[in-house]
């Protein structure tokens, strides 16, 4: 009995100096300069520039707010570039609280991996850092732009992200996911784009619509109206507005359908040596908005919005595969991916000529658009005499 309570007294004692002691790589806040965002571009003489979005952490410690400094450096690489920026000024760059990650066209159309190299194998940055593709000269002029509602543009950036997914306008795709659908079967990764526009008189950056990749390097771009339609093939539709025109000649009755949820499904089909993709796509709205005043309370009036609605839908996602098919070859829908899933054996003889079947792949799209409520008014607003 006695030695067991010796035993205890031990543990007890062992216990606490490990709950005393510090974390053995803690560093003290002051020390760091924490990086928010990186742009990423190639200098004159083929090397890396890169452009650092840091917090300035000075206002902290009053009642002012954090400023964002931008940080220019080059480097044969991206680590001797970051290494390049330690002076008595600028202590030693952090990137743990790293959120974004901005590639102009030429280092994409390179090849994004030899510089995504180094997010991912770096103990400090995140798997999910957010990467995009500037549509402009460079990636590091879009630092430039201040942001209206933060004072650091990766913030700001990040949040318009967020609200664009919840609208189907954009497709989110961090660092980890890029890598997995660059390594993957019958897939060819995209990122969302970056570009300049006019607002209020003044000029701001916005998310354009979406680089689509072959292997690692980019081949062009699709619009936000494209992007749209991608969504809904990739299953990422979170929300989001239909807008359906009734009179699809003039286009002057229009309605808007919410979406509260969407669901898509991809099936490779195998037959007579051909293969084949159907989507159906099931969407459930609500009737947000109705600018033509159609009266929709009989359940036939209801039936021909529906069916308007998914043609119109229909055609649109078909528009989209025939142009990412004819103009880019490359099989950002994830189509032969579906096929290496679901028909292995099919996939194993047909994977080495894929880039010459996609193509021509025939594609079905299957639209199925629920109206589940006109809103709070049942009946149209009619202006009277």
């Amino acid at each position: 009995m006695n030695s067991f309570k010796k035993l205890l007294t031990l543990l007890y004692v062992f216990l606490f100096i490990m709950l005393c002691t510090a974390c053995w790589d803690y560093r003290e806040v002051d020390r760091l300069t924490i990086v928010a965002g990186i742009a990423i571009d190639k200098a004159y003489d083929d090397d890396l520039l890169l452009t650092f979005e840091v917090a300035d952490l000075l206002g902290a410690k009053s009642d002012k707010p954090i400023k964002s400094v931008l940080i220019e450096s080059r480097g044969e690489t991206f680590m001797s570039a970051i290494r390049n920026t330690l002076s008595k000024d600028n202590p030693r760059l952090y990137f743990g609280h790293t959120m974004v990650a901005i590639l102009s066209r030429d280092i994409a159309e390179e090849g994004a991996m030899k510089v995504i190299d180094f997010l991912l194998r770096d103990d400090e940055p995140r798997l999910n850092i957010n990467l995009f593709v500037s549509e402009e000269k460079t990636a590091g002029e879009l630092f430039k732009y201040k942001p209206s509602l933060t004072e650091l543009f990766s913030v700001e950036l990040t949040n318009i992200l967020d609200e664009q997914k919840n609208l189907a306008k954009a497709i989110p795709v961090p660092a980890y996911k890029f890598v997995s659908a660059v390594t993957a079967e019958g897939i060819s990764a995209v990122l969302p784009s970056l570009c300049i526009i006019e607002n209020a008189g003044g000029k701001t950056v916005k998310v354009g619509g979406t680089a689509i990749f072959k292997e690692d390097r980019l081949q062009g771009f699709i619009s936000g109206e494209d992007t749209f339609a991608l969504s809904f093939i990739l299953d990422e539709v979170k929300g989001g507005v239909i807008v359906a025109k009734k009179d699809s000649d003039t286009g002057e009755k229009k309605v808007s359908l919410e979406i509260i949820e969407s669901k898509t499904d991809i099936k490779p089909v195998y037959s007579n040596d051909k293969i084949s993709i159907e989507i159906n796509i099931d969407v459930k709205t609500f009737l947000n908005e109705n600018m033509a005043g159609i009266d929709l309370k009989g359940e036939d009036k209801r039936a021909e919005l529906k069916k308007c609605a998914e043609k119109q839908m229909n055609e649109r996602i078909e528009k989209l595969i025939k142009k990412v098919q004819e103009g880019y070859g490359a099989d950002i829908f994830g189509f032969g991916n579906s096929v290496y899933k679901n028909i292995p054996e099919v996939w194993k003889e047909k994977k080495d000529e894929w880039d010459k079947i996609f193509r021509e792949l025939e594609v079905t799209v299957k639209t199925n658009i629920e109206i589940k409520h006109l809103g709070l008014l049942s009946d149209p607003i009619k202006i009277g005499d």
